[in-house]
């Protein structure tokens, strides 16, 4: 995947950078590729639908090098057609891929060249799994909510298993440095230091 420092200088600090998101979400029948703008724009090889302003992204938490831990994706107005789509998709988005990607363009038109055009590759900001998707209706208002979890979510698991010896077999084969562990339970233990 290509990396911001890939590209010179020169033409990101020229001031004429704009940025929009692209999106790709593997749904289990119909996977689909959009973007938050007007029309088909090809990315990286990739074609993305455009999707205007319909969907709404949550705001990510990022550090360099590293993936949000949840992204809601909103579509604030949904029609009742989209309503009655998004009801018992469970098996159809549970655990499916999502990807968030960044892609950079030009927001002047320079040597012949028109305004628009794609600064390097997409760089993908989050990687995960699309959990649950939700749907409210009322008098005045339709809403769609899809919720999605990074790696850095993990959802309650410990980040390198459990302080177990079945964990540490598992890890390490023939380490006997957690067997005794159980056995701590509800002991004080006095630690003498060598002399």
């Amino acid at each position: 995947m290509p990396d911001i420092h890939d590209i010179p200088d020169e033409v990101l600090r020229n001031g004429v950078t704009g940025c929009t998101i692209l999106c790709q979400m593997d749904f289990k029948t119909n996977p689909k590729n959009w973007w938050l703008g007007y029309g088909p724009l090809t990315a990286g090889g990739v074609e993305y639908q455009g999707t205007g302003d319909v969907i709404q992204i949550s705001a990510m938490e990022l550090t360099y090098g590293m993936s949000a831990g949840m992204v809601r994706f909103t579509i604030p107005n949904a029609s009742p057609e989209m309503i009655a789509l998004c009801d018992n998709q469970g098996s159809e988005v549970n655990g499916r891929r999502v990807q968030v990607l960044y892609q950079l363009f030009a927001t002047d038109e320079r040597d012949g060249e028109h305004r628009g055009r794609m600064i390097g590759d997409p760089m993908s900001v989050f990687v995960g799994r699309m959990k649950d998707m939700t749907s409210t209706s009322s008098a005045d208002a339709r809403t769609i909510e899809l919720e999605c979890y990074g790696r850095m979510s993990q959802q309650g698991k410990p980040p390198y298993g459990r302080w177990t010896h079945t964990d540490q077999q598992r890890r390490y084969p023939g380490d006997t440095g957690l067997e005794l562990l159980t056995t701590l339970k509800d002991k004080a233990i006095t630690w003498v230091p060598g002399g």
